[in-house]
């Protein structure tokens, strides 16, 4: 694959992501930190945690808005049935209540590969830290949405054995 798409296997499908426009990942970044702002999100600490915080507080609009723009503006597209992840109608044919929690993986993976090197490079060539660690914000952001999607696992003994 060339340096512009990139395939990413997560629990053994495969799909693939389009590398975004600097731009695009700019204003995703920026539009992250309205949110955290928006809902008065305390980012002394680290910005992972404040992502966990604000992921409690996104409603059903905010939360669209931020996984349907970094899947389209990543045009994710699912192998298996060669679908792109653009809307509801794709990511319920691509996914059941078993695996939805994936979509938030291949989020990850879209941070990864197009928003985290355009804020490092802004940082390393002029100075410009837009993100507060951005990696970390989108992690902890997305690593709350999935502990709220998938169940605890249970202890088979007191002693956790």
């Amino acid at each position: 694959m060339s340096e512009l798409i990139k395939e990413v296997p997560i629990k053994g499908r495969k799909f693939t992501i389009v590398k975004m426009s600097a731009f695009d990942a700019i204003h995703f970044k920026l539009r992250i930190m309205e949110l955290i702002a928006k809902h008065g999100i305390n980012v002394s600490g680290s910005l992972m945690e404040a992502a966990g915080r604000a992921f409690t507080l996104l409603n059903r609009e905010d939360h669209d808005e931020i996984l349907f723009e970094l899947l389209q503006k990543s045009r994710v597209q699912c192998m298996d049935n060669e679908m792109l992840l653009e809307d509801w109608g794709a990511l319920d044919a691509t996914f059941g209540a078993d695996n939805i929690a994936d979509v938030y993986l291949i989020a990850l993976e879209c941070v990864k590969f197009s928003i985290a090197p355009v804020a490092e490079g802004l940082k390393k060539n002029i100075g410009l830290d837009m993100s507060l660690n951005l990696q970390g914000s989108m992690r902890g952001l997305l690593n709350a949405w999935l502990k709220t999607l998938t169940p605890p696992s249970e202890q088979k003994s007191p002693s956790g054995e």
